[in-house]
């Protein structure tokens, strides 16, 4: 079966609800042939306060991002990157659905096939207590450093993947969890 590219993603957000939540801070790293081959990391200035339980829970707080680029300065190298990639994250749509926001807000078309990191080691591996990133980390001894920052959670995220691919070496589930609708 022909080798996938997948761009693995995590972002850190404002938690402002929906509408309202903005992005504080992105990685992505691209995994090709078992490989990482690039990562792009980036603090990410949301134009709007960062709420006290965000900043508890990330460590991000206003005056880290008040210098850091805002979407628009990055967006074109995020595109660019994940193009012709499937889009990982553990619990994809929420990490995408907040990216092709971001993207619409300066009306550009972001679309990815995506692939759920939870989904994919539910099916993998299962019976475990929790599919949380810390969770299935601790059951199967996945190093998880910088919990809750993008690229600390997007490293783990990688090497989750990486072990789901390994219990799945034709691509069946992949590929059934890439053809749904």
């Amino acid at each position: 079966m022909e080798e996938l590219k997948y761009a693995v993603v995590d972002i850190e957000t404002t938690g402002n609800g929906i509408k309202g939540n903005r992005i504080t801070e992105v990685c992505v790293i691209i995994l090709e042939n078992g490989e990482i081959t690039k990562t792009f990391t980036s603090l990410i200035n949301p134009s709007q306060s960062i709420p006290l339980y965000i900043e508890s829970l990330t460590g991000i707080n206003d005056e880290m991002v008040s210098s850091a680029p805002q979407f628009s300065e990055v967006a074109e190298e995020i595109m660019e990157i994940t193009k012709n990639c499937i889009f990982v994250a553990h619990n994809v749509n929420f990490d995408y659905n907040i990216l092709r926001a971001e993207f619409a807000m300066l009306d550009m078309d972001f679309k990815r096939k995506r692939l759920c990191t939870v989904r994919l080691t539910k099916k993998l591996i299962p019976g475990l207590f929790s599919y949380s990133l810390g969770n299935i980390c601790t059951s199967i001894n996945i190093p998880i450093y910088d919990r809750h920052r993008a690229q600390g959670d997007c490293e783990a995220t990688v090497i989750l993947l990486k072990r789901c691919l390994s219990l799945d070496p034709e691509l069946e589930v992949v590929t059934e969890f890439l053809n749904r609708k």
